[in-house]
């Protein structure tokens, strides 16, 4: 090879770089979708935060992941926010009182539970949980119908393509209650957990409802795209710095 080929070889190479980089990017993820570890508690998740009508118990998600809504990590819950109710609450199954017993072991230990992460992004890139939150995106959105998840999982891929998508074609209120199981996809009925059907108001969930302008200082609020879907507007240095 000459010296002039040489030369000409290396913008060829260097796009093949790239290329494999955004391809990595937007593909991988540091936890792989459909990751399912075995806890060191089994929280069964049906019963507290499932429907009542389903014979849960309703409880909201801010309830035991009460930094969600105002911190980049959601956090876990702290032994003694469980405590709250098994200090006197037992169990009435074999199973229930086994796992309840392994909670109070922590407590009485003074120790956390160690929980196994599940979902993990790469280290490049920070996750705002609470303005994703706080913008009305519900839970299960990203990570799937825990309510029903005898044992968690990974429901989404958590890779770049999967993230700007959402970030590209806006966010509907009225999907995020689908992706929760609260709402029909075929109509504007919402059903919240715990409570009776009843329907929303349609300027709440009409795909084409335009949202009002915040007041004087509201604070940033999600700006919406020309079919009335939310639209952060946040570059992406507020995720990639």
């Amino acid at each position: 090879m000459t010296q002039r080929r040489k030369w000409t070889a290396i913008p060829g190479l260097l796009l093949l770089v790239i290329g494999a980089v955004v391809l990595s990017a937007y593909s991988g993820a540091s936890s792989s979708q459909g990751r399912q570890p075995e806890q060191p508690i089994n929280f069964p998740h049906p019963r507290h935060a499932g429907s009542v009508k389903d014979g849960g118990l309703g409880l909201n998600c801010l309830y035991c992941h009460n930094t969600a809504n105002k911190s980049l990590d959601v956090g876990m819950p702290a032994v003694s926010t469980c405590l709250g109710c098994h200090t006197s609450v037992a169990g009435t199954t074999a199973q229930a009182k086994t796992e309840i017993a392994k909670l109070r072991k922590y407590g009485a230990d003074k120790r956390p539970v160690p929980w196994i992460r599940i979902h993990k992004v790469p280290e490049y890139v920070h996750f705002p949980h609470m303005r994703h939150v706080n913008a009305g995106v519900t839970c299960q959105t990203c990570h799937g119908q825990i309510q029903k998840m005898p044992q968690v999982y990974q429901y989404s891929s958590l890779n770049m393509g999967w993230c700007v998508s959402c970030h590209l074609n806006g966010y509907s209120d009225h999907e995020g209650q689908v992706a929760a199981g609260y709402a029909n996809a075929d109509s504007n009925v919402v059903t919240p957990a715990a409570a009776p059907q009843q329907a929303a108001p349609a300027a709440a969930t009409s795909a084409n409802a335009q949202q009002p302008l915040p007041a004087p200082g509201a604070g940033r609020q999600p700006a919406t795209n020309a079919t009335g879907r939310k639209v952060a507007r946040y570059d992406c240095a507020n995720c990639h710095y």
